[in-house]
Formats: C-alpha cells, sequence, structure tokens
C-alpha cells in the first residue's frame, strides 16, 4: 500500500493528507476501452471479409473504371459525329442544294426528370456514374440514328445526280466544226429570217453521229424540215436532243432502246430542208423549249476549248439549213 500524501495548510498551520481522486483515471480506462473496440471492430470487418468479397469489391472497382473509360471514348466518338455533322451540313447538302437538318432535330435529348429510375437504388456517386454514362450513350445513339438517316438520303441524291450527269448531253455530237450558232438568222432555202433553235456542224455524208449523253430513243423517222432523224429523251436531265439531216440510221436505233453517251445512232447528211451535208443539233428541255446546246458542251472541255467554241458558235460562216 502507498505512502499518503500530505500538504500544508496555512490557516490551521498543520500538515493535512491529500485524498486523490479517481475519476480522471476511469474516464481514461473507458476512452481508451471505446477507441480499442472501435480498432477491433474494423480489424474484425476486414478479418471477416470473406474471398467471394473481397473478389467483389474488386471487380466493382474494375467495372467502375470500366465505365469512366467508356465515358471518356463516347466523348470521342461524340466529337467525332460532331465533325461529320459538319460535313453534311457545309458539304454534302450545299452540293445537293438540299435543305440542313434543322437545330431542333439535332437537339436530340431525353425528357423527364428523372430518366433511368433503375439506378435509384445505388449509392449516390454510383448513381451518378451510371446516369452520365448512360444518358452519353443514348444521345450518341441517337445521334448515330440521324446521321445514317441523313446519309442514305445522301446517298439516294448522290445516286440521282450521278444519274443525271450521265445523261447530261455534255459531248460533241459530230466530229466538225460549228457553221451555224444558235439564234434568229435567215434560212438558207426559205429565204426568210426564222428561229434557228439549235447547232450546225459540218460533216461529210455519212459521218457518225453520236448521242451526246445517256437517254432513250423516242422518236426516229423523217420530217419535212428534218429529214431522216432521231430523237432522245433524258429523262434524268429533263432534257431531249434531237438529231437531224441524217442519211442513215442503224436498224438497232429505233423507239425504245437505250444508249449511252458516246453510242453511234446514226450518219451525217442532207435529208430534209437542208442545201449540203451537215448535222443539225437540238437541245430541248421537257416541255419543248430549245435551248442553246452550247451552254451544255462546257464539262466535257478545257476553258479555252470552250472559248474557242464559243466564238465559233457566234460566228455563222455556212448556212446549211
Amino acid at each position: 500500500m502507498s505512502s499518503p500524501t500530505f500538504r500544508y495548510d496555512a490557516e490551521t498551520c498543520t500538515y493535512v493528507p491529500v485524498h486523490r481522486e479517481r475519476r480522471p483515471y476511469v474516464l481514461r480506462i473507458v476512452l481508451a476501452g471505446l477507441v480499442a473496440g472501435m480498432v477491433s471492430m474494423l480489424l474484425l470487418d476486414q478479418l471477416a471479409s470473406t474471398p467471394e468479397e473481397l473478389a467483389l469489391k474488386t471487380e466493382n472497382e474494375a467495372l467502375r473504371t470500366q465505365l469512366e473509360n467508356v465515358a471518356t471514348r463516347l466523348d470521342q466518338l461524340a466529337g467525332d459525329l460532331s465533325e461529320l455533322k459538319e460535313h453534311d451540313s457545309e458539304l454534302y447538302r450545299t452540293l445537293f442544294a438540299v435543305d440542313d437538318i434543322s437545330s431542333d432535330v439535332r437537339r436530340v435529348g431525353t425528357g423527364g426528370t428523372d430518366a433511368y429510375p433503375e439506378f435509384s437504388g445505388f449509392r449516390s456517386e454510383t448513381k451518378r456514374l451510371l446516369v452520365a454514362t448512360s444518358s452519353r450513350m443514348d444521345q450518341v445513339e441517337r445521334q448515330l440514328a440521324l446521321q445514317n438517316d441523313s446519309y442514305r438520303e445522301l446517298s439516294s441524291l448522290a445516286a440521282e445526280y450521278e444519274k443525271r450527269l450521265a445523261q447530261m448531253p455534255a459531248i460533241l455530237p459530230v466530229n466538225g466544226p460549228i457553221t451555224s450558232g444558235f439564234g434568229i438568222r435567215t434560212h438558207p432555202v426559205l429565204k426568210v429570217k426564222r428561229m434557228h433553235g439549235g447547232l450546225d456542224f459540218h460533216a461529210p455524208r455519212g459521218t457518225p453521229v453520236h448521242a451526246t449523253g445517256q437517254g432513250m430513243v423516242v422518236r426516229t423517222g423523217t420530217s419535212a424540215g428534218y429529214g431522216r432523224f432521231v430523237e432522245i429523251r433524258h429523262e434524268a436531265a429533263g432534257l431531249t436532243t434531237l438529231y437531224g439531216h441524217l442519211s442513215r440510221v442503224p436498224r438497232e436505233i429505233r423507239r425504245g432502246v437505250s444508249v449511252d453517251r458516246g453510242d453511234m445512232i446514226g450518219f451525217s447528211g442532207d435529208t430534209g430542208l437542208a442545201n449540203a451535208p451537215h448535222l443539225h443539233y437540238e437541245v430541248q428541255d421537257l416541255e419543248g423549249r430549245s435551248l442553246n446546246p452550247v451552254f451544255f458542251f462546257a464539262p466535257s472541255m478545257t476553258p479555252d476549248e470552250y472559248e474557242r467554241l464559243v466564238k465559233e458558235a457566234e460566228s455563222t460562216t455556212l448556212v446549211f439549213d
């Protein structure tokens, strides 16, 4: 047993024993016990985890990382789609002269206050990640569907445009110079001023004549003015071409036959109202309005060649019909 402790009391001028308080020691013991208990619980929690639980925790962490990677890749894909949208709007639709997709349609979003209720039971951080990833994925899917529809439309337009180009009367119908252009002039046989609705090409009798664009033969025959002729309809281009004063038309060139640009459809001559062998060539729209054929030759020529042809057409040298 330990010795008692005394202190001096000035009032009584005596030494009195000191009684120690036990309460602080009790509190320290209780506090130490609580800390030890908490540490023990944490250790027990770790030690109590089964291998399956530890594997599940590792798997959840891996899934979380994978979701974050998916979100990053979705952002990259969305950026690529934005570039495609710019090409769609600024290049392809401008090229084909069609209206752009409206901004309202482009803004493909989702509505509702809780678009993903299936995630409501997860912890807040997990729910936030799942909702953000799902929302981004849905948006990208809708953008892909919209862009896919747009490209189907543009592909259809491109096919129509290609067909139209193939049917455009863009090459010279015969190898020979232009002797009479498009416009009002004096007819060499009738001796009256009248509209010359085409071009005359100097070509000796029997010179091969070629279709200037893909199309279908709609008429062959003989008339008082054109003599022996062939007429081709270029439906996709909205035009017809006529080749007159022919000396001969091959038997296979008849109504309903399809021809390609450059196919031989006849031979030049001087049948009908003509005073010398040549080819009379016309271009009309589907309503029968005559168009200047010179304007359609530009795509098949260099700028210098086309400029010479225009000057040639404007300078009538010989009038044969």
